[in-house]
């Protein structure tokens, strides 16, 4: 996102969320909510703030910056035993429910790639190539 213009960053797409920063600001969003509900963490206000908020790209790094130090942390305390156990909580229209751990990283996970191949057409259909990186090449990148 950094390699394209701002003007066209903001500007309306079409797509699931008004443009391409509000898709990858939501995407942030719920891996954040997520993340904060395993770590019993508070998750009050995170779909609440504007994406307005978010008003040039080293705001919007910032905040990926803060999602990834989050979910880091919280990764490094899954033991196997609890990767495998059943989480408790509320949904949305506040009946219980119950899911293991894992699976709901895997929606975590799934909302990510779903929201990615979504910017990547939306960069597309503007001649513009997205900037690809593979797991395995971002992990290899982090680690230098």
């Amino acid at each position: 996102m950094a390699e394209i213009p701002w003007k066209k960053v903001v500007e309306s797409c079409g797509a699931s969320f008004e443009c391409v920063r509000d898709i990858f600001i939501h995407s942030l969003q719920a891996e954040q909510f997520w993340i904060r509900r395993l770590s019993g963490k508070n998750t009050e206000g995170i779909f609440n703030t504007p994406f307005s908020k978010f008003a040039d790209i080293s705001v919007v790094r910032e905040y990926a910056d803060e999602v990834e130090t989050e979910t880091n942390e919280y990764l490094k305390t899954l033991t196997d035993e609890k990767f495998q156990s059943v989480f408790e909580f509320k949904r949305w229209d506040g009946k219980p429910d119950r899911k293991k751990i894992e699976d709901i990283l895997m929606h975590v996970i799934e909302e990510e790639i779903h929201h990615r191949g979504e910017l990547f057409c939306i960069y597309w259909q503007n001649d513009i190539n997205p900037p690809y990186i593979s797991y395995t090449g971002y992990i290899e990148q982090t680690r230098k």
